[in-house]
C-alpha cells in the first residue's frame, strides 16, 4: 500500500513537471513568433518625386496626430504664451493659452537638397486658425486691456533647413539622423482677426492699435508658425530615428 502511494506521488510530480516545462516552451515559442511592425501606410518615395512626397507627408501628419511611435499631436497644438514689445511706443502685448488648429493640412510646396553647409530643406504652406487670450499694456494706462482673440493665418510659408546624416543601426538597417533646424517664415498676407471682450471701449482701442500696427500681428503669427514647425520637425526626428529609411525613402545603398 505504501509503495503504491509513493508511486502515485512520483507520477503526480512528473506530470506537474512536464506540464510546466511544456507551458514554458509554448510561451517562449510565442515570444519568438512575435509579429513584426506593420508597414507604413504610404509608399517609399524617390527624392525628386514631389507628388509622392506630398502624399507621404499628408499621411505622416495623420500619424503624428495619432501619436504613432510616441510622436506628439500637432492639431490642435497648445502654446503657453507669446509676447511682443514695442519699447519706443511704450506698448506691449501678451498672448496666452494659444490654441492652434489646421497644422494637419499643411502642404509640401518644395523639397530642397544640397543647400550650403550640406543641409537639406523643405518649404511648407499652411493655413492656421488661432485662438487665445490677448493682453495689451500701455504706459498711459495702469490697467491692462483684455480680450479673446481669434486669428486666421493664411498661406504662410515656412522654409525649414536642417542638417542630417545617415547611420547604420544595430539591426543592420539604415536610419536618418536629423540635426538642428532653422525655420524662416514669410506671411503672404496680414492675418485677419476679431476680438471679444465685455468692454466695448477696450475692444475698439485694441482693434485700432492692431490695425494701425500690422507688424504686431505679423510677429505673433510668425512666432506661432515657427513653434508649430519646430514641433513637426521634432516629430520627424523621432520618427526617423525609429523607422528604417527604406520604409519611406528610395535610395541607393553604399557599402
Amino acid at each position: 500500500m505504501l509503495l503504491n502511494c509513493i508511486r502515485l506521488f512520483v507520477c503526480v510530480l512528473c506530470v506537474s513537471y512536464y506540464t510546466q516545462f511544456c507551458g514554458c516552451q509554448l510561451i517562449n515559442f510565442r515570444d519568438y513568433d512575435t509579429a513584426t511592425r506593420a508597414p507604413l501606410p504610404f509608399p517609399a518615395c524617390g527624392a525628386e518625386s514631389i507628388e509622392c512626397l506630398r502624399r507621404g507627408i499628408r499621411t505622416f501628419f495623420f500619424l503624428m496626430d495619432s501619436e504613432y511611435l510616441g510622436m506628439n499631436a500637432i492639431d490642435p497644438i497648445i502654446l503657453n504664451s507669446l509676447t511682443v514689445a514695442l519699447p519706443d511706443e511704450q506698448l506691449s502685448f501678451l498672448l496666452r493659452r494659444v490654441n492652434v488648429t489646421g497644422a494637419r493640412w499643411t502642404k509640401l510646396a518644395e523639397r530642397k537638397f544640397n543647400l550650403p553647409g550640406g543641409k537639406n530643406g523643405v518649404k511648407f504652406v499652411s493655413d492656421l486658425h488661432v485662438t487665445g487670450e490677448l493682453t495689451m499694456m500701455m504706459s498711459t494706462r495702469i490697467d491692462p486691456f483684455f480680450a479673446q482673440i481669434t486669428m486666421d493665418i493664411q498661406d504662410v510659408e515656412s522654409n525649414i533647413t536642417y542638417t542630417w546624416a545617415g547611420q547604420r543601426g544595430f539591426d543592420n538597417e539604415d536610419y536618418i539622423l536629423i540635426g538642428p533646424e532653422r525655420v524662416a517664415v514669410r506671411n503672404a498676407r496680414t492675418p485677419s482677426f476679431f476680438l471679444q471682450t465685455n468692454n466695448d471701449e477696450d475692444a475698439r482701442t485694441m482693434e485700432q492699435v492692431l490695425q494701425t500696427r500690422s507688424s504686431i500681428l505679423d510677429h505673433l503669427s510668425n512666432e506661432i508658425t515657427i513653434s508649430v514647425m519646430h514641433s513637426i520637425v521634432d516629430n520627424f526626428r523621432l520618427f526617423a530615428s525609429k523607422v528604417p529609411v527604406k520604409n519611406y525613402y528610395k535610395y541607393a545603398e553604399s557599402n
